[in-house]
């Protein structure tokens, strides 16, 4: 029996060139690094004024907040509470004594969820959360499916339809009081743009925000370049430092979606991935291993990634080219059995280094 779980959904490492800097400009840049969502973040910024030691507890305490809105895995959040209600129309600002302020990021996870669930054609849909838990990747437990119960998929399939939920003000009226939201596919991306906005305010321009792989990046890095970073090689067991492509990475954010680290194969040999196709029941596998969106925000590209994963590689490609200030890398396997990548057509110049054309 194999069970992996190999941490985030992806990496994207960043790749920086020390060949050419002098001791001055590194005692500029700080490194702030934490736990947050089920994984880790890193923050790399200018710190001409040596304040790094003051903005940890400020970063933690922004992060925080937001788990406490929509974390699935705290009973007390803002979006467990929804999930946890019987009710068919929940008042969200009930559940929050009234206080506008420890709700808002649920809204707004929600509205920039409902935006994305019409740009990818509804494969970006928050209520496939009962399917999640069914297939083990869930808040519910790690439970592995040894043997699937297609009633009972068929059966969860029903409550899966964004549609159906609708947020009028603070008032969430659901279909179904089964239906259950999940934000997980947007939410670490707007993490990313919550400390970008925190370090803005605190005067910081020059900046690589990391959690589990996404990435916001603005100004410049400690070379005065562009930031770089690398997209990992999408195959179950590469390491964290084998990367198939590097991009630079001016201002705006990047995020990676791909089925190749969390993943389980029960006894029988069968394999099951965390990305849950919202029209099937089903876990997504395909000859797309891996989708790397660049997009304004980060949780705009977290989102999108995950959408594509779920649209694979054709429709895809097509639908990226439609939305306006996006680019894509795709990694999938060709006819040959070999690794390959595509590229939307704004982000070609922005390539360092392809593998698969060396």
């Amino acid at each position: 029996m194999l069970y992996r779980l190999l941490g985030c959904l992806s990496l994207l490492l960043l790749i920086q060139s020390c060949q050419n800097s002098s001791a001055t400009d590194y005692v500029t840049f700080a490194t702030l690094r934490g736990k947050t969502m089920g994984t880790t973040y890193s923050i790399i910024f200018k710190d001409a004024n040596q304040e790094a030691a003051s903005f940890k507890e400020g970063v933690d305490s922004v992060l925080f907040a937001l788990n406490m809105e929509v974390s699935t895995y705290i009973p007390a959040s803002v979006i467990s509470k929804v999930n946890k209600s019987e009710l068919q129309t929940v008042n969200i600002l009930e559940l929050v004594d009234g206080d506008t302020s420890l709700c808002t990021h649920f809204v707004n996870n929600f509205e920039i969820a409902k935006t994305l669930y019409g740009e990818t054609a509804g494969m970006l849909d928050p209520t496939v959360m009962p399917l999640v838990n069914y297939w083990g990747f869930g808040y519910s437990g790690r439970d592995m499916v040894e043997s699937v119960d297609s009633t009972e998929v068929q059966r969860l399939l029903q409550l899966v339809d964004f549609n159906s939920v609708q947020l009028n003000g603070f008032e969430l009226q659901k279909a179904s009081k089964e239906t259950k939201l999940d934000f997980s596919s947007v939410a670490k991306g707007y993490g990313v743009d919550l400390v970008g906005q925190y370090l803005e305010k605190k005067g910081i321009n020059d900046y690589l925000i990391e959690i589990g792989g996404e990435m916001l990046g603005s100004g410049k890095n400690r070379e005065s370049d562009t930031w770089k970073v690398g997209i990992n090689t999408p195959v179950a067991g590469a390491s964290q430092g084998d990367y198939e492509v590097i991009v630079a990475l001016e201002e705006g954010a990047i995020a990676t979606s791909g089925n190749y680290r969390i993943f389980y194969e029960n006894e029988e040999g069968e394999r099951f991935a965390h990305i849950i196709n919202p029209k099937t029941g089903f876990s997504e596998l395909s000859r797309l291993l891996s989708v790397s969106v660049f997009a304004e925000t980060c949780a705009e590209a977290d989102g999108l990634a995950t959408g594509f994963m779920t649209m694979g590689l054709d429709a895809s490609v097509e639908a990226v080219e439609e939305i306006d200030g996006v680019d894509a890398c795709f990694i999938f396997v060709n006819e040959e059995g070999e690794l390959e990548v595509k590229y939307s057509k704004g982000l070609r110049e922005n390539i360092l280094l392809d593998k698969t054309k060396s």
